[in-house]
């Protein structure tokens, strides 16, 4: 329960080892480097060009993204898989690998393909605009004017056609359907030229929708030279199926060649993490101070790796000096918590909220037996708790997460565990209750559930209270601590006693802390205005009231998770009396039905349970603002550094 300490590193070394000292800093991940202020220090900057590097990685993000798609690792695997893995000391061998060959390669291979694909889709609408004239016995050379006559293809809406009809027979028009389908019919047209304009008016008062043939039909131009004039729209469109043909052969041999592109997958990945660590360190040296031969460096070390890091530059001792101290009052240094294994699942909480200010102190395992009891009553059903930590213990032995994702497991894991232990003792396993084991039924009598909760409330508002006095200790406010903080916490549980009991020593207790509220709450040195102001501080019991009673939603949502359990259960039960397949469609309620539960139950549970921390317990006590720690380090997206 406690802040690390952490100092600042000061390192001057000959600027012929800049890269060397930085590439040792970033593989063992200790400080956080920080900007130099060149001016009070009177040094210069250097600048960064990392054009380059950038490009090559987007080639490579590219490649890689473009390449995955034949990774045939199945969907277990995939979660379950862990990054290949790469010695620290050997990263730098992964870049004498050809990798721009082969960016270069798939990036031809892909413009090859979406050039074949373009083609293809054009080639698939040619088809699709054709398709209503293939019965056109007509060679596509005899579909063109003539010096008496215009001809013509088109469609029109069914809805026309009789019009069309009735304008045949007193025009000179003549049409042939050629095809139909249920909206439109699909004609060829032949009208004398004379009367082109007034015939073409008319088509279009009608809705004719013509189509052209040009050269004579839109193909792709090796197509276009094997068109002859007597071809009819069937015989251009099994050319245009050959060319099809042909143009997918050519897309089943390119991705061949893709797929033993995909052997080097995990090489470009190597190269891809490298060039991202080079690129980052590239980065760090405009936060360096230099001059001509020198160059420095500031940052934040934890106190416990100051020997580790003085050890890792050993090798450059003759040339670079090291420098520490602990940080100066107008100083502002990251914040690093240090909680013992158990607790450092619920950091993950803390960090939710915003990490301690200098000064302050790290409220995660105070948190932490409240944060475990909350969700466990929350959900309140041992079976899915008992799924939740199974499926995070086997991720985290057979995945082998790392990071924040492995602490994120281990915290579902303890919250599955409490699941199991109050969902036993309050709750049931799928909606069954296991009534020998159970100490208390919420839905036979929800107000002990009430109750229990609300006493729990009550406790963590005034352990919050406590805190607070705790606080104002250390920062040697000790009138507000023993009178205003102390009178908080002798009032809250001797009201709570003298209205159970009626007791006069609790009403006399009651009375002692009251007035230490009322005379000491107030800064003001004038008498009235402060036993007016002290008495107007009373008026947040109210505050504390509301506080506890927002703990009522542990009685809610315990109830909501075992009353849909049962629920799901009565549906399976009326289902089972479906002949034939009720056992079936049983089996699919109860798993959907559960599953669904389990996911809005921890959900709510989770979130609630958090919201409490947040609002009635940090609210009292806890002062966030701090900057977290982070360290130059070795970046890792593809691969893992070991």
């Amino acid at each position: 329960m406690s802040i690390a300490q952490v100092q600042k590193v000061q390192v001057v070394a000959h600027s012929g080892v800049k890269m060397e000292v930085l590439s040792a800093l970033q593989e063992e991940g200790l400080v956080q480097v920080e900007r130099t202020d060149f001016e009070e220090l009177g040094l210069n900057s250097s600048s960064v060009d990392v054009y380059q590097l950038e490009h090559n990685l987007y080639r490579l993000s590219h490649a890689l993204d473009y390449l995955s798609r034949w990774d045939e690792t199945g969907f277990a695997k995939k979660l379950f898989a862990q990054k290949p893995q790469m010695k620290r000391e050997k990263k730098d061998e992964a870049l004498w690998f050809d990798y721009l060959s082969v960016l270069n390669e798939v990036e031809k291979i892909e413009t090859k393909k979406n050039e074949l694909l373009s083609e293809l889709k054009f080639l698939k609408k040619e088809m699709e605009f054709l398709d209503p004239f293939k019965g056109l016995e007509l060679p596509l050379g005899l579909l063109k004017p003539t010096e008496t006559t215009e001809v013509l293809i088109g469609s029109l809406l069914v809805s026309r056609y009789e019009d069309l009809q009735k304008i045949s027979g007193e025009e000179g028009l003549w049409y042939e359907v050629v095809s139909r389908d249920k909206r439109r019919f699909y004609l060829l047209l032949v009208y004398h030229k004379q009367e082109r304009e007034r015939i073409e008016q008319i088509l279009r008062e009608l809705h004719f929708a013509p189509f052209y043939f040009t050269e004579p039909v839109q193909i792709t131009e090796p197509l276009l030279s094997k068109t002859e004039e007597q071809d009819r729209v069937k015989d251009v469109m099994r050319k245009i199926d050959e060319e099809m043909q042909v143009k997918r052969e050519m897309l089943e041999e390119l991705e061949k060649e893709e797929k033993k592109l995909f052997e080097h997958r995990e090489q470009l990945m190597r190269v891809h993490d490298v060039l991202l660590n080079e690129k980052e360190r590239i980065f760090c040296t405009s936060l360096l101070g230099e001059t001509e031969r020198v160059v420095y460096l500031e940052g934040w070390v934890c106190s416990s790796d100051v020997k580790e890091l003085k050890s890792k530059l050993q090798p450059y001792s003759e040339v670079t000096e090291l420098y520490f101290r602990d940080p100066l009052p107008e100083e502002d240094p990251p914040v690093i918590l240090e909680n013992p294994k158990p607790g450092k699942p619920f950091e993950l909480i803390t960090k939710l909220y915003g990490l301690p200010q200098r000064g302050s102190f790290d409220p995660t395992l105070l948190l932490a037996p409240f944060f475990f009891l909350f969700v466990g009553l929350c959900v309140s059903e041992a079976g899915y708790g008992l799924l939740v930590a199974l499926l995070s213990f086997l991720f985290i032995k057979f995945a082998k997460p790392r990071g924040g994702l492995l602490q994120f497991l281990k915290l579902l894991m303890l919250l599955g565990i409490s699941t199991v232990i109050l969902g036993t003792l309050v709750g049931g396993w799928f909606g069954f209750p296991v009534r020998p084991l159970m100490i208390l039924d919420p839905l036979q009598n929800p107000l002990s559930f009430l109750y229990l909760a609300l006493a729990l409330g009550f406790i963590q508002v005034w352990f919050g209270t406590l805190l607070s006095m705790v606080n104002s200790l250390k920062n040697r406010s000790y009138l507000q601590a023993l009178f205003v903080q102390g009178g908080w916490l002798l009032l809250l549980p001797s009201l709570v006693l003298y209205l159970a009991k009626r007791g006069s020593i609790w009403g006399i207790l009651s009375l002692a802390g009251a007035a230490g509220i009322v005379l000491f709450a107030s800064p003001s040195r004038n008498p009235f205005a402060r036993f007016f102001g002290g008495l107007y501080s009373l008026y947040d019991i109210s505050r504390y009231l509301a506080d506890v009673l927002s703990y009522s939603r542990l009685l809610a949502l315990g109830l909501a998770t075992t009353v849909i359990a049962m629920v799901v259960n009565n549906l399976c039960q009326e289902a089972l009396g479906i002949p034939w397949v009720g056992w079936l469609i049983a089996a699919l309620i109860f798993v959907g039905g559960h599953l669904f539960n389990l996911g809005i139950s921890f959900l709510g549970g989770f979130v609630h349970s958090m919201r409490l921390q947040f609002v009635e317990f940090f609210s009292k006590f806890f002062k966030s603002g701090g900057s977290p720690f982070k360290p130059f380090e070795l970046k890792s997206k593809f691969v893992e550094f070991i």
